[in-house]
């Protein structure tokens, strides 16, 4: 009687645990519904933020052109969004300062908060044969959009971070 008792009990625990749970996960996704404000284009700038170490492993070539632009960058992003609610970031109308560098479009989960829509994801960059993954985090607010991608060349080594900020036109 007492091995009934206590197994009823651990049943009990466990079935009340496991509803908690899953009730809790449905609460902290906030996917948003209505993404029909978010496509369009997103014209602005990108600074690449390196670290020292980073910097330092990087040397101009002969006529003392570097790889990485100091200062921010002029660069367009595009929105766009299917009927499924997928929306995807791709790079418009810009020039890789290296030929064989491809940069596929980047899927992202939509969230909101108050009235900001906060975008994460991730993509892939293609330098010959080697594939690189970034992940990307942003928010738009009204027409505004602020996106920080980490590019991961070598993990917690070579991380380099691109910072963009647009609004939509």
């Amino acid at each position: 009687m007492k091995r009934n008792i206590f197994f009823i009990g651990i049943l009990l625990v466990v079935i009340s645990t496991t509803s908690l749970l899953i009730s809790c996960n449905s609460c902290s996704d906030r996917r948003v519904h209505d993404v029909s404000s978010l496509p369009g284009l997103y014209e602005g700038e990108a600074t690449i933020i390196l670290p020292d170490h980073v910097k330092a492993m990087l040397k101009p070539d002969a006529n003392g052109n570097t790889l990485i632009p100091e200062g921010p960058i002029p660069c367009k992003i595009s929105i766009t969004a299917d009927t499924s609610k997928n929306v995807t970031l791709n790079l418009v109308d810009f020039t890789m300062p290296v030929k064989g560098i491809t940069v596929n479009p980047a899927l992202s989960k939509v969230t909101e908060t108050d009235s900001t829509l906060n975008l994460e994801g991730g993509g892939k960059v293609f330098v010959g044969q080697q594939t690189i993954s970034y992940i990307h985090k942003g928010k738009v607010t009204e027409d505004q959009l602020n996106l920080d991608i980490t590019v991961t060349v070598i993990p917690m080594i070579v991380e380099p971070k691109i910072v963009f900020k647009g609004k939509k036109k």
